[in-house]
């Protein structure tokens, strides 16, 4: 037992004061002659005794009501947590996309969270710390924290939970003791881990409300291409995907430029997926978004997009000008620059976005430097050898970029005839394996030793014939073969035109035409563009300036926390337009899929799972609040007092 004014305790040496009245006023008894003193003698021994009974009951009733009633006023209780001093309140509220998630009453969990917090913690006096998903706020006053909640909004950023675990242990690790009562609200996706048991800790206290309430249902627009991006029209396309919901005429509008263009409807079933199209004639407009209304969550309703404009690549050639470059590089997709070793200008390699090194007989130190740096900062790289080459230049253009060496010369027939179909680079040219396929001859080439590659086309004795090197951000691609020799026939194989055009399309992806928030998305932009002055990402009333680095001719902006919020943004400078930035939300909450908490919870003592928040912080309060026992001592000493007056009542002397 434990007192909130232990110095009132004092005031027991008070309970002399009875005692010594008790001990210096006692009745004394005079003696009267009597003549028959034989019967009195006996009625006096009686009455002396009665008498000191009924006066030591009342000395006892009396100092303990006086007792009783001091302890009250010190205010005792019993501490749950004897070796604790003190309790701290920790809130995690998950305020991520999946919160949107609407109650039958039409409020969102996230706020119908908020509505519960406010009242139930608006009385008190104790300082709470407050944890979001972009937010540690320690020990806020109750002003601040109604303040906190009231600004609370949703985030596009989910918090992985055992994150918020490790910033309340390192907070409070030098405090061992403070109790943590610590209450983590969340509707447990399973798109982040399962509870760290390594995390919990032995003395706090863990109250996992799960807000999840297995409903799963929900329709989301999930993603959005350029099916086709040619000619006077464009196909546009988005994927529809539902979760235990069946949808027919499910209507889907397309927004172009803010004006309505077009609506659609898709029937959906339960656990599958729909693609939808649109066609929009070239020139009409090159923004907009597609939507679709479902009520249970919001977040993925609507897809921003922005097309680019149709712009020529810049590709380089050095070296052999081959005629089947020229039927594959077209002028009206592409700007092809020849140059031969000898007429070369290198300070135009990093103004390109590919450049192939086709038939020559060595490579430089300068060239080696320049390609080396261009592939780093700029583009995809393609080699194609000569017949005859310096196999040390050579090598160590190759080693420069980190793609291993060539081992040794070969002339003898190989022919062409693995095919790596699962590779990303050969996607969408093939609809299926081709069995029956005339596979290209060559008589001869170079065995090479790569490092940090994949294959896309093999010989028949397995060895490589076109291989990826991932190298920084780009590729390498190595041809081991000459292909403007009279024996190498590949160049008339139908593989030819895929492979070359790939070639210069791996360098961007073109039918990117949104990005994710939250992760890492880079915008090159040609310096010719821009000023001096920083470029600024603005949409109505939102601005920031973006991290942005400069390399050679371009300006690389970078974003990754920001924006937070879906919608067309505009990237300028000073005022200037550069261009349009479409950003939507990440569908990764989409899929309502969450964890089964029970058995997390079977094994601990200290971990207490609920489907109400109410009733956590109710329990929770009732759990870990001291016992008062004023209460209680106010009852013993009014009892003491009525012990003493029916003892000097009835009880006779």
């Amino acid at each position: 037992m434990q007192f909130t004014y232990p110095e009132i305790l004092f005031f027991l040496v008070l309970l002399i004061i009875p005692l010594l009245i008790h001990l210096f006023h006692l009745q004394r008894f005079k003696k009267e002659a009597f003549s028959n003193v034989q019967f009195l003698k006996k009625i006096e021994l009686e009455s002396r005794k009665s008498s000191k009974l009924k006066k030591l009951l009342i000395l006892f009733s009396r100092m303990l009501a006086f007792a009783a009633l001091i302890l009250a006023f010190s205010q005792p209780f019993i501490n749950k947590n004897e070796e604790l001093q003190q309790r701290e309140i920790i809130i995690y509220l998950d305020n991520s996309m999946s919160l949107q998630a609407v109650e039958a009453l039409g409020t969102d969990q996230l706020q119908k969270s908020k509505n519960i917090l406010l009242d139930k913690l608006a009385l008190t006096d104790q300082n709470i710390s407050l944890v979001s998903n972009q937010k540690f706020l320690a020990k806020l006053d109750p002003k601040n924290l109604k303040k906190e909640l009231i600004q609370l909004d949703f985030n596009p950023l989910p918090k992985d939970i055992n994150q918020v675990l490790l910033q309340i242990n390192n907070h409070f690790n030098s405090d061992t003791k403070t109790l943590l009562d610590i209450y983590l609200i969340s509707d447990f996706q399973r798109i982040n881990k399962v509870i760290d048991t390594s995390m919990i800790k032995e003395f706090n206290n863990y109250n996992i409300i799960d807000l999840s309430n297995n409903e799963i249902e929900n329709i989301s627009l999930d993603t959005i291409w350029l099916a086709k991006n040619e000619g006077d029209q464009i196909s546009l396309k988005a994927r529809v995907s539902s979760w235990n919901m069946n949808e027919n005429d499910l209507s889907i509008s397309l927004d172009l430029n803010e004006d309505l263009f077009g609506k659609t409807t898709v029937s959906i079933s339960p656990g599958s997926t729909e693609e939808i199209e649109f066609l929009i004639p070239y020139g009409t407009s090159n923004f907009g978004k597609i939507s679709l209304t479902d009520h249970r969550l919001n977040f993925d309703n609507d897809l921003y997009f922005n097309i680019p404009q149709r712009t020529r690549k810049k590709i380089l050639i050095i070296g052999e000008q081959s005629d089947f470059l020229n039927r594959i590089y077209q002028k009206n997709e592409f700007d092809i620059t020849r140059e031969t070793y000898a007429s070369l200008d290198q300070s135009k390699i990093q103004a390109q976005d590919l450049i192939l090194i086709n038939g020559l007989a060595q490579i430089s130190k300068p060239l080696n430097q320049s390609l080396e740096v261009f592939v780093r900062q700029k583009g995809n790289l393609v080699i194609i050898p000569s017949s005859d080459i310096d196999l040390k230049t050579y090598n160590e253009l190759l080693q420069s970029v980190g793609a291993g060496r060539i081992v040794q010369r070969f002339d003898e027939v190989k022919s062409v005839t693995g095919i790596n179909y699962d590779h990303p680079f050969f996607k969408d040219v093939f609809e299926k394996e081709v069995y029956n396929f005339q596979y290209p001859v060559l008589t001869n080439g170079y065995n090479v030793n790569l490092k940090n590659a994949s294959s896309l086309l093999k010989f028949n004795d397995l060895t490589d014939f076109v291989a990826e090197i991932n190298y920084f951000d780009n590729k390498v691609y190595w041809v081991s073969s000459p292909l403007s020799n009279q024996g190498n026939k590949f160049v008339n194989s139908p593989l030819i035109v895929p492979l070359f055009y790939n070639f210069s399309i791996q360098s961007r992806n073109d039918n990117a035409i949104y990005l994710s928030i939250g992760q890492g998305n880079e915008i090159n932009i040609d310096e010719t563009n821009t000023d001096d002055a920083p470029i600024k990402i603005i949409r109505n009333d939102t601005e920031f300036i973006p991290v942005q680095t400069k390399s050679s001719d371009r300006i690389n902006v970078i974003t990754r926390e920001f924006p937070i919020t879906q919608g067309i943004y505009e990237l300028q400078s000073k005022g200037k337009l550069i261009q349009r930035l479409a950003y939507n939300y990440n569908r990764i909450e989409s899929d309502l899929n969450f964890y089964d908490l029970k058995p997390l919870t079977d094994g601990y003592n200290n971990l207490h799972l609920y489907d109400s928040l109410e009733k956590a912080l109710k329990e929770g309060n009732d759990r870990n609040i001291n016992k008062d026992l004023w209460q209680l001592f106010i009852i013993f000493a009014l009892v003491f007092l009525i012990l003493e007056i029916l003892l000097q009542k009835f009880m006779k002397n």
